[in-house]
């Protein structure tokens, strides 16, 4: 009798084991159900953070010219003012380089009776809205008045003057937001290997801005 009662002692003990283990189990299994679902939505988060940019946040590309030029225009008027702009600017041309994605809107520059190209270059791509149309990198434009008031004359004196022989071949252009006289020594077959070839005059204050020698 003793017997039987250890083992119906035992197999209770078992059972109650048992039925404990199977209600740890289910709890765990709802723990990590619940786990899953959190991942799950921080996963979604995720993905929605790294989507691309819908096309609601991109600018079409250009369509035409006229666009160019005005955005161009804006540039210069905010950058000039309205009188400035119009006493100094005259629209020429747009030039396209597709290779670039940009289109040229080129200008004439004048002053005291000079004129000088300008190039403002317009992104006419398909660009992110929070992006400028106009490239100032990739122009040759000043970005604050300048007036030519150092004469072709005066050019060449201050070309001798630092050392430049005659004769001299002379342009204007705009280089690292400058208007600058380009003086040229024309006899460069007569140069020797480090001889002065070349000088780069500031167009408003005759401040030498760069030379350069003949090389091999």
């Amino acid at each position: 009798m003793k017997k039987s009662t250890k083992e119906l002692l035992i197999v209770s003990v078992v059972g109650i084991a048992l039925v404990f283990s199977v209600i740890v189990i289910v709890s765990e299994s709802g723990n990590v159900t619940s786990g899953s679902g959190n991942v799950s939505s921080v996963s979604e988060e995720a993905s929605s953070e790294d989507a691309p940019p819908s096309q609601g946040g991109l600018l079409p590309p250009l369509t035409s010219h006229e666009e160019g030029s005005s955005l161009a225009d804006e540039f210069l008027v905010e950058t000039f003012g309205e009188e400035f702009f119009h006493d100094h600017f005259a629209f020429v041309k747009i030039e396209e380089r597709p290779e670039l994605r940009i289109w040229f809107v080129i200008y004439h520059y004048t002053s005291h009776g000079y004129t000088v190209d300008m190039k403002i270059a317009v992104n006419s791509d398909r660009i992110r809205k929070d992006r400028p149309r106009i490239d100032v990198a990739f122009s040759s434009v000043i970005l604050e008045p300048q007036e030519i008031l150092i004469s072709e004359e005066e050019a060449q004196r201050i070309a001798q003057e630092y050392g430049l022989e005659p004769p001299y071949s002379l342009t204007l252009i705009c280089r690292f937001n400058r208007i600058c006289w380009r003086i040229v020594n024309q006899n460069t077959e007569d140069l020797r290997v480090g001889d002065l070839m070349g000088v780069m005059v500031d167009a408003e204050n005759g401040k030498v801005e760069g030379t350069w020698v003949k090389k091999r």
